[in-house]
């Protein structure tokens, strides 16, 4: 059992790390977005951005789920 544990803490860091670099990549389309004035793009990164805000936050929670 603390074998399948560890390949899912592996899998949860994965994942939280492909969280945070799509919030970042979200935040650059949000800023991108509004400099050349397209909310089409605004949008589609506040989308990204929350979408992978959330897998990094429950990403986070199974990693640190022993607190």
């Amino acid at each position: 059992m603390k074998r399948i544990s560890q390949s899912l803490d592996k899998i949860a860091l994965n994942c939280l790390l492909c969280g945070l670099v799509g919030f970042l990549v979200g935040m650059v389309a949000i800023g991108g977005g509004i400099w050349v004035g397209g909310a089409y793009y605004a949008t589609l990164g506040m989308a990204l951005a929350a979408g992978s805000l959330l897998t990094a936050f429950l990403s986070a929670c199974w990693v640190h789920r022993d607190f």
